[in-house]
């Protein structure tokens, strides 16, 4: 057997000993608490997480596919501008904790369905939770071709792409399956240790051999071809085009404000300080990382021109160091996938438990032990799902910020709802989702509509807009604010 793979083996088996550790670790907490009798455990680590385990899991989950191989794969087409992404996720981020985090966690809900179902009622809740797990199974889906990307390019020979996808799946089910969200928690601190120590060697001794950061800058200026937009290589928002650059920001920041996988840490941190100083570290942890992908793709482009698979492109310069740093490399970048894809699936659980099974659950006296054993069945039932999903799906950039584009229209549901619900009306909230569920939905399959649009989240925001304020105007009938969240929102 080749020397790299034995290496990349070694690397890779010391890797996963970690995770399952701190899994079994989790899971002994979580036998504790199923003999107190108490719930949300295993879906919200007893909403007891500290900052430092919070800000983990945030940047864990914050990174994956679109802050290394997303931004490495956009790079080999718009050049410099490819590195947008994980800047606009990060800005999101801070927004969100610095106007939401503490009132989010101050109010008494596990889940931002649940929330508005409190003022908007059932079918916002069940339009909601259909939106939130589409999202968040596509995306849960990225990170398992991110996965097989990494493991085939790790055994070239042995491991096709497909194998590793499922490789990827059964890794991210068992570890969620054992630790829960303290696993996951637990097992992103793990990860975010590996992808800086794996990722920042990486890019030193690649960017050492070809030349350092000066040399780079003038191989990528020589570069023959144009960005996909024309605009020179190592420009900021050229590459991508300003118009494709400000949708970034305009779908992140809707998107990260309103989406279950993204405030699931708020609901589970221990108090609303925690919640924010977690979110504003771990969007400060994931900078790094973005500018780390970010060269890695420049210099994939100047080291293979001719790349077929553009998603192999920070595999292939991880892969051209030394054995043992490519090890370690491989070994982060399969961590960035497990640490998102982990947290993904705890939240497409939670959302399925919280509010699509929440008429049965209702019914029975929901005890710590019964809530955990659903929540692996679901778990599992997610997994086959996204695994089916993954098959199908390429782009992964592209295909996340299509999907997210559906989220201004949740925007103007939950920041009413913390900060003055008097604005909702009792259409309000079916109608934003319908209006944009609709367009989004024509928007996919006609195709002068996506020419007309080439960023749907404009219309997306133009149409809720009009939407919120037709409602307004024409619906006298306002929201009921449920009893006691205006005072714990006052209390935070």
């Amino acid at each position: 057997m080749d020397q790299n793979i034995i290496i990349t083996s070694v690397i890779i088996l010391i890797y996963l000993v970690l995770l399952f550790s701190v899994c079994a670790y989790a899971q002994k907490k979580q036998k504790e608490k199923e003999k107190e009798g108490g719930t949300g455990n295993f879906l919200l680590a007893s909403k007891s997480l500290p900052t430092v385990l919070v800000a983990f899991m945030m940047a864990g989950a914050g990174i994956g596919s679109i802050n290394t191989t997303g931004i490495a794969e956009q790079v080999q087409t718009a050049g410099l501008s490819g590195m947008c992404a994980g800047f606009a996720g990060a800005v999101a981020l801070i927004v969100l904790a610095l106007v939401g985090a503490k009132r989010m966690r101050a109010l008494p809900y596990n889940t931002m369905p649940s929330m508005a179902m409190a003022y908007c009622g059932w079918g916002t809740r069940w339009l909601l939770t259909l939106g939130g797990v589409i999202i968040a199974t596509a995306i849960a889906a990225l990170q398992f071709v991110g996965g097989g990307a990494m493991l085939s390019s790790m055994f070239p020979g042995i491991i096709s792409n497909q194998q590793g996808m499922i490789i990827t799946a059964v890794v991210f089910f068992f570890i969620a399956f054992l630790g829960g969200f303290l696993g996951a928690s637990l097992s992103n601190l793990v990860n975010m240790i590996v992808m800086y120590i794996g990722l920042g060697l990486v890019l030193i001794a690649a960017l050492s051999g070809i030349g350092g950061w000066g040399n780079l800058t003038e191989l990528v200026n020589a570069i023959p071809e144009p960005t996909s937009s024309g605009a020179p290589w190592m420009s900021i928002t050229g590459g991508l085009g300003l118009a494709t650059f400000i949708s970034y920001f305009a779908t992140e920041i809707p998107n990260r404000f309103t989406t279950q996988s993204n405030t699931q840490q708020i609901f589970a941190a221990k108090d609303g300080k925690a919640a924010r100083n977690g979110l504003i570290i771990g969007a400060l942890m994931m900078v790094p990382i973005t500018i780390i992908s970010t060269v890695i793709g420049l210099i994939a482009r100047v080291q293979f021109p001719d790349l077929a698979v553009k998603t192999q492109a920070m595999p292939m310069v991880v892969l051209s160091v030394n054995p043992v740093l490519s090890g370690i490399g491989m070994a982060a970048l399969w961590a960035v996938n497990v640490s998102t894809g982990i947290a993904l699936l705890m939240t497409v659980t939670q959302l399925v438990c919280g509010d699509l099974l929440a008429p049965l659950n209702s019914k029975i006296q929901m005890t710590e032990k019964k809530q955990a054993g659903q929540g692996r069945i679901v778990l599992a039932v997610v997994t086959v799902v996204a695994l089916v999903m993954a098959f199908y799906m390429r782009g992964i950039v592209s295909t996340i910020m299509t999907m997210c584009a559906i989220t201004p229209a949740f925007a103007f549901i939950f920041v009413p709802i913390l900060f003055r619900p008097k604005l909702l009306k009792k259409s309000t909230g079916i109608a934003l989702l319908v209006v944009s569920y609709v367009f989004f939905f024509l928007w996919l399959i006609i195709p002068p509509l996506k020419a007309m649009f080439p960023d749907p989240v404009y219309p997306e925001w133009a149409l809720a807009v009009v939407t919120f304020l037709l409602c307004y105007f024409l619906d006298k009938r306002t929201v009921e604010v449920p009893q006691g969240d205006a005072e714990a929102i006052a209390a935070r």
